[in-house]
């Protein structure tokens, strides 16, 4: 090494030594702080953040040269949406839901980007720090991570995946949307494979795209043809949750209620079930399997009361019936929005619904904050405000614990450090 390279080194280890390296350091005085839901609230602290973490939670408010003043508010950990669509336009509330998802195929994928781009921020300012984007037709996600991950646009930390993983005569095909044959084309998906090695290679491939999680999808052909069993095949099934474990990503299966082809997904091993509804049989084996629930409770309420979608009539009690009974049997429920099937205004009412499926208010906010950092496999930076963890928080005018109405009413959001939103006061400098 030379004498050059030797002073230089020294140079940089002093610098580090010395602190001079450090990010600039921002004090959040929290009046009311709730760092993991169901423990105590501490009051009166200060949440010291640098570099984008917490380095430290003291009691009293310290000073500093960059404060943040929620010292009359109730601050938590930055929410976390398990099962969202930011780049799809369907709506359960308006008048064709089915059309409108239709660009999604065939639209522009830079109108996808934009509307993606004013969808995530959005959800940002509502509090949602992060999302798990699980499918995205139009293919634009993994580019729109990549640049909020960059800092280079403003938005939700998205965890991504863009196809769903089904077989040939499952959904999202040309002709499930009544169109000709020779539009097949745009509606291909990445995503379909038949047999177990197919399935083995699509997921292979989509990992090395850049898939942070796996989307699997039982096929709805059940609900039209009740006597028919499952489209997909067991082999099938454990091929793309084999193939995704032994690359370290999760695998998430859209449920369509039948409770067969449920039991394929849990007993190949998937993490989570999203929608449902779940038989008895399902409930029990995803206790055995350690799978979790995302029950996305505000979709089919929406769906059900919109009366746009062909659904059994009792769909909705089902899916309720189907929460109340995995959480009484201990399988951890997460919190989904299926952003933007339902209005982003709307998302918070899910917090009430899991309320109506016996969840306490903490387990309820549990599902966006502890109970999805661990889904996700990243319990050592999201999920609760603790030394060490990234500084995602917001902050609401009154305790969100006495009434879940409330979470539709937050004020302050921080990402990694980055104030987003602050009705609250002007950081002090």
């Amino acid at each position: 090494m030379s004498k050059f390279m030797l002073r230089a080194l020294c140079v940089v280890t002093l610098a580090v030594s010395n602190g001079a390296l450090s990010g600039p350091i921002t004090i959040v005085h929290a009046g009311h702080l709730i760092t993991e839901p169901g423990k105590p609230i501490l009051e009166q602290q200060s949440l010291i953040i640098e570099n984008g973490r917490i380095k430290s939670i003291e009691e009293g408010y310290a000073a500093g040269d960059q404060v943040v003043d929620l010292s009359t508010a109730w601050v938590m950990p930055g929410l976390i949406d398990m099962h969202a669509h930011i780049s799809t336009s369907m709506d359960l509330t308006s008048d064709n839901p089915t059309s409108d998802f239709m660009p999604a195929f065939i639209g522009r994928p830079s109108q996808r980007l934009v509307q993606a781009l004013v969808r995530g921020r959005e959800a940002l300012n509502q509090g949602f720090t992060t999302v798990r984007n699980l499918g995205d037709p139009a293919s634009i996600t993994y580019d729109l991570r990549n640049a909020i991950n960059a800092g280079t646009l403003d938005g939700p930390r998205i965890f991504a995946v863009e196809p769903q993983f089904g077989v040939p005569g499952g959904d999202y095909e040309w002709f499930t949307f009544g169109a000709r044959d020779e539009f097949e084309a745009p509606f291909r998906s990445r995503g379909t494979c038949s047999g177990a090695t197919d399935c083995e290679r699509a997921v292979r491939s989509e990992i090395r795209r850049g898939a942070d999680v796996i989307k699997a999808r039982l096929a709805y052909y059940g609900l039209d043809d009740p006597a028919a069993g499952p489209m997909e095949t067991q082999a099938e099934f454990n091929a793309i949750v084999a193939t995704a474990h032994r690359l370290h990503r999760k695998v998430a299966t859209h449920s369509a209620g039948q409770s067969a082809a449920n039991q394929i997904a849990i007993e190949a091993g998937t993490d989570s079930i999203e929608h449902g509804p779940l038989s008895d049989a399902n409930i029990a084996a995803m206790v055995k399997h350690g799978t979790a629930y995302t029950p996305t409770l505000i979709t089919t309420k929406t769906a059900m009361d919109s009366g746009k979608l062909p659904l059994p009539p009792d769909t909705y009690e089902k899916t309720l019936t189907s929460a109340k009974k995995a959480h009484a049997a201990g399988v951890m429920i997460l919190f989904g929005s299926d952003l933007p099937v339902v209005p982003l205004k709307a998302i918070p009412r899910e917090f009430l619904l899991l309320q109506d499926a016996g969840l306490t208010p903490a387990e309820s906010l549990r599902t966006a904050t502890v109970n999805a950092a661990k889904a996700l496999d990243r319990t050592d930076t999201l999920g609760t405000l603790e030394p060490g963890k990234y500084a995602d928080l917001i902050a609401l005018s009154a305790n969100p614990l006495d009434d879940l109405s409330r979470m539709a009413q937050v004020g302050f959001v921080m990402k990694e450090g980055k104030v987003v939103r602050n009705d609250f006061s002007a950081p002090a400098k």
